[in-house]
């Protein structure tokens, strides 16, 4: 019996999205377990597994489409099977799992040469670009197992399996281009800049600024730094907002039409600038993690995220967002609430301000900017403003932020 692929829903806010790229072409062979192409949504590209071996029958919607999820995408029949002698004859596979997978191990197809004997331009999944570019590979050196002698990531895998071992590159700084130069966007960055607008445009955002002593911040990082452990600065800031949640859960919230749900999980999003754009790694149950394990896990889904690395749910399910700009020397700023949250802490850069002692006497000290921004529906400005105070007793306070 034939089976109907749908488009699967790969994270808890996905509604579309885009077919990157078929690894399989129609009328070939497919089996279970193995990727039958790349999705691509508003925060990673995913390869999916099929969930029925046969064939490939019918592609129905082709790349670079974008359609709803659950949408009917393609059909998998036994060889031979009438895909127009169908007509309820198809099963819907099953929900699609969100978890990356391998992609389908194929026979090695090298690309057609031109007339000329010139190699053509190669052609590659979104997936295999990516892994080549940040392991520095040529894929025009690579036999692709897809489709028309398409690139796929598991040529990429076997390739790098035959070869010496190299060290991963970061991706290299756009280039210079000329004044008048179209940039297009990315399919991820054009579904960010839509969920953004709709965000600043429908959620009433409140902004409360309150600037924090450093001085304890320092002392900290620098007590850590001479036992030979890596702490930064926020590390720390989100260990006290976990705790400042704890005590304010209605700023650990989703707002729904029926009214306003506590989140059970401090879920913290880092806002992460990547290759790829803005992505929101999460730090699941910060409140259960020591400071130690919240730097390793920060750091471990940050060097994923700039390297193409993070799985679907390790964007999912954040309940509160921070933004930090401090390490571009950026003192204070605003942030947009990430929905369905109803507030995001943006930070700015720790510096030397002057500020006023006992006495009347002034002295240089280590400051930074807290801005909280909240939908002003859930949290009002009184209690934005005793969240805030409490964060900043906790930064300034050695005792609480142990």
């Amino acid at each position: 019996m034939a089976t109907e692929v749908i488009m699967p829903k790969l994270g808890l806010t996905m509604e579309k999205g885009t077919i990157g790229a078929w690894l399989v072409a129609e009328g070939q062979a497919v089996i279970k377990g193995r990727a039958l192409l790349e999705v691509v949504t508003d925060k990673v590209t995913m390869e999916v597994e099929a969930q029925a071996s046969g064939v490939l029958s019918k592609i129905l919607v082709p790349t670079g489409e974008e359609v709803p999820v659950y949408t009917p995408i393609a059909i998998i029949a036994a060889a031979g099977e009438k895909v127009e002698a169908l007509q309820g004859g198809i099963t819907r596979s099953a929900a699609i799992a969100a978890q990356p997978v391998m992609a389908a191990a194929g026979p090695a197809q090298v690309p057609a040469v031109a007339a000329d004997g010139a190699r053509p331009k190669h052609r590659a999944s979104p997936k295999a670009r990516k892994m080549a570019q940040e392991r520095g590979l040529d894929l025009g050196q690579l036999a692709g197992s897809g489709p028309a002698g398409r690139v796929i990531s598991e040529d990429v895998r076997a390739y790098l399996a035959q070869t010496p071992a190299r060290a991963p590159v970061m991706v290299p700084e756009p280039q210079p281009v000329s004044a008048g130069a179209l940039l297009k966007l990315t399919r991820a960055q054009q579904v960010t800049g839509q969920r953004l607008t709709a965000s600043y445009q429908q959620i009433p955002h409140i902004h409360v600024f309150m600037e924090v002593s450093g001085v304890w911040l320092q002392q900290f990082r620098e007590g850590y730094r001479l036992q030979g452990r890596k702490i930064s600065y926020n590390d720390l800031i989100v260990k006290a907002v976990a705790k400042a949640l704890g005590e304010f859960p209605r700023l650990n919230s989703v707002l729904e039409s029926e009214g306003v749900r506590l989140m059970g999980e401090v879920n913290i999003g880092i806002a992460a600038d990547t290759p790829q754009g803005l992505l929101v790694p999460v730090v699941r149950r910060v409140d259960e993690l020591s400071l130690e394990q919240i730097a390793a896990e920060s750091t471990r889904l940050v060097d994923a995220a700039r390297h193409g690395k993070l799985k679907i749910d390790e964007m999912s399910e954040g309940t509160f967002t921070i933004s930090n700009l401090g390490m571009f020397g950026v003192s204070h700023f605003t942030a947009i609430i990430n929905p369905p949250q109803v507030a995001i802490l943006a930070v700015g850069a720790m510096e030397k301000r002057v500020v006023a002692l006992e006495n009347d006497a002034l002295a240089a000290r280590p400051c930074l900017t807290l801005n909280l921004a909240a939908d002003h529906r859930v949290v009002d400005g009184a209690l934005a403003a005793r969240f805030l105070q409490r964060l900043k007793e906790i930064l300034e306070t050695p005792g609480l932020l142990a």
